[in-house]
């Protein structure tokens, strides 16, 4: 019999010590998860507003480029 195909004995408490951190291992993985779901959704938000902002910005330029051209070149209108 080789090592690898032999039988491994543990001690009931440290297999149960093991398991333990198993778990909580398991639960912070569960809650980094939760935690980027909960990153990528803010950064969706963000990244709809800010595009929200860049089209009023193109908006309010347009119409003060129409502003200017009115004032200062009257007969193209």
């Amino acid at each position: 019999m080789n090592e690898k195909s032999m039988p491994v004995f543990v001690k009931v408490e440290d297999y149960k010590d093991v398991v333990d951190v198993i778990d909580l291992i398991r639960a912070k993985i569960d809650e980094t998860k939760e935690t980027l779901m909960k990153i990528n959704e803010l950064k969706n938000q963000e990244d709809t507003e800010l595009e929200h902002w860049r089209t009023e910005l193109e908006d309010i330029e347009g119409k003060v480029n129409f502003i200017d051209k009115s004032l200062f070149d009257p007969q193209s209108y």
